[in-house]
């Protein structure tokens, strides 16, 4: 807050949803309710025929916040403790629940007296402005708000601020002074959290195409379609399992940056936009019955793996593993191209390395921080032995089923010097030992299909299998 000429006398009034927190504790608490009671929405509508008040305090009986667990502005805070030094008086205003306003009143400390929403009346707009002008008299607060919904409170405030990116302009001629920290546009932020770096997974497509020697114009625009149909499907994926995630990332050591659990994509956005883009993923492969079935398999199997399954031991990775293979199946439905055994058995346990790898390195950063249980997940830090044993193994296994198929006759058919394949087999073991090694140090940070393919290393060891695929095949 920049205008220090207002007295100390006046009552400091702050709003919540979208000024103390970078989000809306209403949607926050619809998030967490899909994610704990999903087989229950079916009865948030019937809610609404409460009022919003009532439905606000539904959703408070139903389900309970981590105050510690949100993003909140600290730039503000920094700025009431300031003003509270002064001997103000603080107070937090706001539409949202009275439990759960009084739960971060509690938590942070600073506030003096808590004004919020119950059973019967929605503490929002002109009830709030009506209340404070009631408490304190017309222009005898101060008020910090973010939206045009807090225009009648600024329009009875004798100093109005925001934290919103441009100044407000009020009835009387007056403009919103900054507070906090400014707000971003989301535009960006969105494209970021639909991860297109993400979208490497689904070049998985076009290894029955290659594999069985398959390479056509059309086989090619028939894998191109699958790989946005699945590229979207995955980004509607990604923004569901972060929003349902964004109480626990918060609390992570790198995954509070994320927009969701940051505050700086909005709930409402990324709930709205998750299903809209599940839609268009199914539609750009409605006319191909085979396609569409495996796209709905695997749009179906990411939400129970964003609602269930990442919670069960175990479960999560073998979920994980069989995700990727429903790539590889998608790319020959859509190609016509029957995938071999040898194919999806490969497949099947390379991913299941790697998705072991994945837990395994979270495990490695958590135990270097000094803790022990991993949030939102079923591991503690006693798990790495057992899953690097696993994931080890599956690696191992996915080198002799390569092998297997090296001795199999379809290895004759579609190669004229399959000699060239047995180089290969180091190249994996090479390739698999150092990234395993590296987990053990606490080495690879991030999920390992992104640190592939960054890491100089694995680069060269995928181009040399090419190289020597290339010249089995002439």
């Amino acid at each position: 807050m920049h205008d220090t000429r207002l007295p100390a006398t006046v009552p400091l009034v702050v709003d919540l949803d979208g000024t103390l927190i970078h989000s809306d504790l209403l949607w926050e608490a619809i998030v967490l309710f899909i994610s704990r009671r999903f087989l229950r929405i079916w009865i948030l509508p019937l809610w609404l025929f409460l009022g919003k008040a009532g439905f606000k305090a539904k959703l408070a009986a139903a389900v309970t916040i981590d105050p510690a667990a949100l993003p909140y502005d600290r730039v503000l805070l920094a700025e009431i403790a300031v003003q509270r030094a002064l001997g103000r008086c603080i107070v937090l205003a706001t539409a949202a629940q009275q439990g759960h306003a009084l739960q971060i009143a509690a938590h942070l400390q600073l506030f003096d007296l808590v004004l919020a929403s119950d059973e019967v009346l929605n503490l929002a707009a002109g009830n709030k402005a009506r209340r404070l002008v009631a408490l304190y008299g017309e222009k005898g607060f101060d008020y910090i708000g973010d939206a045009s919904a807090d225009v009648p409170v600024w329009q009875c405030s004798r100093g109005a601020f925001s934290v919103a990116r441009i100044p407000f302009r009020l009835p009387d001629g007056r403009h919103t002074q900054l507070a906090g920290s400014r707000r971003a546009r989301w535009a960006g932020t969105l494209l970021k959290t639909m991860r297109p770096r993400q979208w490497l997974k689904n070049l998985l497509v076009f290894v029955p195409m290659l594999a069985g020697h398959a390479l056509s114009r059309a086989n090619l625009l028939q894998a191109l379609l699958a790989f946005a149909a699945f590229s979207l499907c995955a980004s509607s994926a990604y923004l569901l399992n972060d929003a349902l995630d964004a109480q626990n990332d918060r609390l992570h050591a790198s995954k509070h940056t994320r927009p969701i659990a940051a505050g700086t994509l909005p709930l409402p956005v990324a709930m709205l936009a998750s299903p809209l883009l599940a839609l268009l993923g199914l539609a750009l492969c409605a006319r191909d019955s085979r396609l569409l079935s495996v796209v709905a398999v695997y749009l179906g199997s990411t939400l129970c793996y964003s609602l269930w399954l990442k919670r069960m031991l175990m479960v999560d990775i073998v979920a994980l593993a069989l995700l990727y293979t429903l790539r590889i199946i998608g790319g020959a439905a859509s190609t016509h191209t029957a995938p071999s055994f040898w194919l999806l058995a490969f497949s099947f346990f390379i991913f299941l390395s790697l998705a072991t790898l994945k837990r395994h390195s979270e495990l490695a950063t958590l135990q270097e921080r000094g803790e022990e249980h991993s949030r939102g997940r079923a591991y503690t830090t006693l798990d790495r032995a057992p899953l690097g044993i696993l994931g080890i193994n599956c690696g191992l296994l996915s080198i002799l089923v390569f092998m297997l198929y090296f001795n199999s006759d379809n290895v004759l058919v579609l190669y004229r010097s399959p000699i060239y394949l047995l180089g290969i087999v180091p190249l994996l073991a090479l390739w698999q030992g150092r990234l395993w090694t590296l987990s053990f140090r606490g080495l690879v940070h991030e999920d390992p299909i992104l640190y592939v393919s960054k890491d100089p290393f694995s680069l060269a060891i995928i181009g040399a299998c090419a190289a020597l695929t290339l010249a089995a095949s002439f």
